[in-house]
């Protein structure tokens, strides 16, 4: 028994996800964490709704392709160890492009997709977010910090600017 994106896109309503249609087949969302990092997620159905494939895109940005070579032997290294230690979801490289994502698929057949199924396999591209800044690292690129007391002082500025503008000062 196949599905169809109406399925899909009832369970997002379920959980209050913000997505976007992209054709018959393709539904496109995302996911932000509390430190900002995002994915965007590529919601996909084969096979004549058969199988279903999730799959982030362009986890890094360009951030791969800008790296030297040997951090991105790094990163691979990274990733299939990622693949031996978890259970759902590979790492997935493309060296013609760089262009790097995590990827679960689902063989629906003569079955169903649970709403329970559906967001085990979510969850786990979500969660992906958090290890942007393990991944970063491996490529040698460091996030900035930003110092709480400095942001509010950043944040205080901006605002007298805007009265001062707003005044004609």
């Amino acid at each position: 028994m196949a599905i169809n994106t109406a399925k899909i896109k009832q369970y997002l309503k379920e959980i209050d996800f913000n997505y976007e249609e992209r054709d018959a087949d393709t539904i496109v969302t995302g996911f932000s964490d509390d430190d900002g990092h995002q994915v965007v997620i590529a919601i996909r159905l084969m096979e004549d709704g058969e199988f279903l494939q999730m799959r982030t895109i362009k986890h890094l940005d360009d951030l791969v392709a800008q790296a030297e070579p040997e951090k991105r032997v790094e990163l691979l290294k990274w990733m299939l160890n990622k693949n031996y230690t978890t259970k759902t979801g590979s790492w997935e490289y493309d060296p013609d492009d760089h262009d790097h994502h995590l990827s679960i698929g689902h063989v629906i057949e003569d079955g169903d997709l649970t709403c329970k199924q559906f967001l085990r396999m979510l969850g786990v591209m979500t969660s992906s977010a958090s290890l942007i800044p393990e991944m970063k690292a491996v490529l040698g690129i460091s996030e900035v910090a930003i110092d709480p007391v400095e942001q509010k002082r950043q944040e205080l500025l901006a605002q007298l600017r805007a009265l001062e503008e707003g005044a004609g000062i």
